[in-house]
């Protein structure tokens, strides 16, 4: 979306920020909904770093919190998600290459691989951290752009460089809101597709100032989904006499890419065959989707896909005061182990 004036676009940005922020805290989907944005802002960094990840490879707890399996071999990986103080990032060069994952730290049990020799690696983000310190005062989305350029412009880790200075950047930017993992920008780059990886000045700021806007946008069209999903779930269950565990399987699958009868038989205590039975029922009604086309083995997941298209900024929310509270969507019922 053009705008007027670089203020414009800042506000617009920040705005959305704010927005995603306060659907996160207050959202009668927000456990389902903080998950799925771990995912897909994870799933965004690996497909940057040409090292795009399958719902095989990610591993959900009943906190909701995203990891990996072992195959992933995306940089930053253990970063996402993972705090680490704005005075580190500008002072404490050890610290910050422990949270890129570019040097193995004792908490960390699957060390990354570097082309650098340590030392290199840390005398490099000094120099770095040099350059921070001759940037022009600016606000934090600005700011974080060009401390990601920066990085770029220095690769001090040899490898992974270009998902690094993502997650550096996002962590100054929307990091500081409580509304990205770490990916959120990346998310919203690979959307625009615009040439940012070589981009300087206003126009890198302009760039990525519209990648906060479209990476906020699309967690929020998510959430626009997820309730309507969720309240077309309500419906169902309500009109069912007997609808059992069906609730906690639905919520178990908004919380996933997708779900199988082992999956629900170990987070609700049930037999496989009685998992088999409430993945029958939701799967007639149309509230999950069969995704294999086998006769066994089978996975499911909601029809809830991720938009087709960046739209609009502040597009109408279809929602404009929230639903009635949905029973499923406390965080504290949907704790499953």
């Amino acid at each position: 979306m053009a705008h007027s004036s670089p203020i414009s676009a800042y506000a617009d940005a920040q705005s959305l920020l704010v927005r995603l922020e306060e659907r996160r805290r207050l959202s009668p989907v927000r456990f389902p909904l903080r998950t799925r944005m771990r995912i897909a802002e994870r799933q965004a960094l690996a497909r940057l770093d040409n090292l795009p990840l399958h719902d095989d490879d990610l591993l959900i707890d009943g906190r909701g919190s995203v990891q990996t399996s072992g195959f992933d071999l995306s940089h930053g990986r253990h970063a996402i998600g993972s705090a680490i103080e704005l005075d580190a990032i500008l002072n404490d060069s050890m610290v910050l290459l422990q949270w890129l994952g570019a040097i193995a730290d004792p908490a960390i049990t699957a060390s990354s691989t570097w082309q650098r020799a340590v030392p290199d690696m840390l005398d490099t983000v000094a120099g770095w951290q040099q350059d921070i310190a001759t940037l022009p005062p600016s606000p934090p989305l600005l700011h974080g752009a060009q401390m990601a350029r920066l990085w770029r412009e220095r690769a001090p880790a040899g490898r992974g460089d270009l998902v690094y200075s993502l997650l550096i950047g996002d962590r100054w930017g929307p990091g500081c809101w409580d509304g990205s993992a770490g990916g959120l920008i990346a998310l919203g780059l690979e959307r625009n597709a615009l040439p940012w990886k070589n981009a300087r000045g206003e126009q890198l700021e302009s760039i990525w100032l519209d990648a906060v806007g479209t990476g906020a946008q699309m967690h929020l069209d998510l959430e626009v989904r997820l309730r309507a999903y969720a309240a077309r779930a309500a419906q169902f269950i309500n009109s069912r006499k007997r609808p059992g565990r069906l609730k906690d399987v639905l919520s178990l699958a908004m919380s996933r890419p997708r779900i199988s009868s082992k999956d629900v038989a170990k987070a609700l205590n049930l037999t496989v065959a009685g998992a088999i039975k409430l993945l029958s029922i939701a799967t007639d009604a149309g509230l999950l989707i069969e995704r294999t086309g086998q006769a066994s083995y089978r996975s499911y997941a909601i029809p809830v896909t991720a938009p087709s298209e960046a739209g609009s900024r502040m597009r109408p929310d279809p929602f404009p005061t929230s639903p009635a509270r949905l029973d499923w969507s406390d965080d504290d019922e949907l704790g499953f182990i």
